[in-house]
């Protein structure tokens, strides 16, 4: 292997709302948590999994609290404290998963949108984990479900599903801290990705279109995944350029 080859791993807010108020996603071996554990080298090589994983931070403080919705099912309801978001903006960003699509009937599960949007030219499968290394995360009432999918076909709004295990506790946001972890996964292991905010051009705005909200459409998405990567024309991501970028960034990729 001669090496590591960089190339761009793309990030874009999928709300025109309140864009200035969230966070890029950043390498996990650039926060503080990176250091807490010995899991990760305190000096990562290139190519180490803490700079394949990236970590998406809360942009909101919010408590969510279970509940009862209509028909007795669960739901979730916004316990509304000095500095907190306001309840219009909750009840556009979380929702209830319904009992079918429930890994357990018994364990509610509630949907929050992170209102993020990764991309990716190269082949590339997303890995989203909760956010293990981050002390908040402990005190959790549940775990965020684990879900992978190919990228490069599946540009797609994230979501962040918390399966309710300790019904008596609330779900406690703060921003700034970690919602969730990104990891991306490459066939190639000479690859390093490298974090930039995508520009909506014309190409990526129709793969956005194509697949959003797919899967209202029915659970089994998986063999259209072959079709979006047939259909995709063959470069959608087009960073913003930045002085920083156009220094030392990999500008052939750029172009």
């Amino acid at each position: 292997m001669s090496g590591k080859r960089e190339v761009f791993l793309g990030w874009r807010n999928s709300s025109p709302q309140a864009a200035l108020a969230f966070f890029a996603p950043e390498p996990l071996s650039k926060t503080d948590e990176v250091g807490l554990s010995t899991l990760f080298p305190e000096f990562a090589q290139d190519g180490a999994l803490a700079n394949r994983v990236f970590v998406v931070r809360s942009p909101f403080n919010m408590r969510i609290r279970l509940g009862r919705g209509q028909n007795g099912q669960a739901g979730f309801r916004l316990i509304e404290e000095p500095g907190s978001m306001s309840v219009n903006a909750f009840r556009g960003l979380v929702s209830t998963i319904v009992p079918t699509a429930q890994r357990d009937p018994d364990v509610p599960a509630c949907q929050l949108a992170m209102n993020l949007v990764m991309i990716s030219d190269e082949p590339c499968s997303l890995q989203l984990m909760p956010p293990f290394l981050s002390p908040d995360f402990r005190n959790w009432p549940g775990s965020l479900v684990c879900g992978r999918f190919p990228l490069r076909a599946w540009p797609r709004p994230l979501n962040a599903v918390l399966e309710w295990h300790d019904k008596q506790r609330d779900w406690v946001l703060k921003r700034g801290e970690p919602l969730a972890y990104l990891m991306a996964i490459y066939d190639d292991p000479s690859v390093s990705p490298r974090i930039v905010e995508a520009t909506l051009t014309p190409a990526l705005k129709r793969q956005l279109s194509r697949v959003d909200d797919v899967s209202s459409y029915g659970r089994n998405v998986g063999p259209m995944f072959a079709e979006a990567e047939r259909s995709r024309p063959k470069k959608i991501l087009v960073p913003k350029l930045t002085a920083k970028i156009v220094r030392d960034g990999p500008e052939a990729k750029a172009s």
